[in-house]
């Protein structure tokens, strides 16, 4: 099939998203931008990234169309949560492409919870409910009074908690060829990658320095720098899947310096 230009694109989507129309009604389309009601709210999307992403890769149209979907219906969901110590438990942090900014402003909706991180990511923070998440935007911490910094703290403790009480990782192989890996699949294991006091402890188990990949959501590996040739292969996968797998997040590599996490580079 030949790839379809941005306005062919704009009227498959309008018609994909009408499938949904037990809760979704397209209103109207003007170029690439789509007004819609979801859920008794009015939602504005702008198609341009996924358009970008579609002629970057044509054969995975229904993959770009799936993720559409879901961000309307699932990811930025409005939430009139007030009962903070209620939520409290459920609260954790959730690393997220830095491009997630612009689908809430192109959206109008209220600016989320988020601390810049590394290689174009930003941490989040969402209540987890079980099959989706909420996140946290500027409007909750207002009503319940607590600043960022609460909410990080927070988070991070609940995930630490999280991680002791039902995830354990892998260890495969041994000397240089040793390989640590979080996929649990519960959504947080690139995440994990926050949780510093286990790569200290990871980094003892290693030869040479700690080199950690978090190319989709649900993943997590790190290995020693002591063998370039192994690292290189490791580093190569990681490249693909941040390319070909479901909720990417980034192909470059991270480390540890002085407990503090901080960007790899390759020799």
């Amino acid at each position: 099939m030949a790839t379809m230009n941005a306005e062919q694109f704009a009227a498959y989507m309008e018609r994909r998203l009408s499938i949904n129309d037990d809760v979704i009604e397209v209103r109207e389309r003007h170029g690439d931008t789509l007004t819609l009601r979801v859920r008794d709210r009015d939602v504005v999307v702008s198609l341009g990234r996924f358009y970008t992403a579609y002629v970057a890769n044509p054969d995975r149209l229904d993959a770009v169309a799936q993720t559409l979907v879901s961000l309307v219906l699932h990811e930025l969901p409005q939430r009139d949560e007030h009962d903070f110590a209620a939520l409290s438990r459920r609260i954790f942090p959730m690393l997220k492409p830095i491009e997630l900014l612009m689908n809430v402003r192109d959206r109008h909706l209220p600016m989320l919870v988020y601390r810049e991180f590394l290689a174009g990511l930003i941490v989040t923070y969402v209540i987890d409910e079980e099959r989706s998440v909420a996140y946290l935007n500027e409007d909750h911490v207002e009503h319940w009074g607590i600043t960022e910094q609460d909410v990080h703290d927070l988070a991070i403790r609940n995930l630490r908690h999280r991680t002791d009480e039902r995830v354990r990782y892998t260890s495969v192989g041994s000397g240089e060829q040793r390989l640590l890996i979080f996929n649990s699949g519960d959504g947080y294991d690139a995440t994990r990658l926050l949780l510093t006091d286990i790569l200290v402890d990871w980094a003892r188990m290693v030869r040479g320095r700690l080199v950690i990949g978090i190319p989709n959501r649900d993943f997590l590996i790190a290995l020693g720098d002591a063998n370039p040739d192994i690292l290189r292969s490791v580093a190569a996968q990681i490249q693909a899947d941040a390319t070909q797998r479901e909720h990417a997040l980034t192909d470059r590599l991270f480390t540890l310096v002085g407990g503090q996490i901080r960007e790899y580079e390759m020799e």
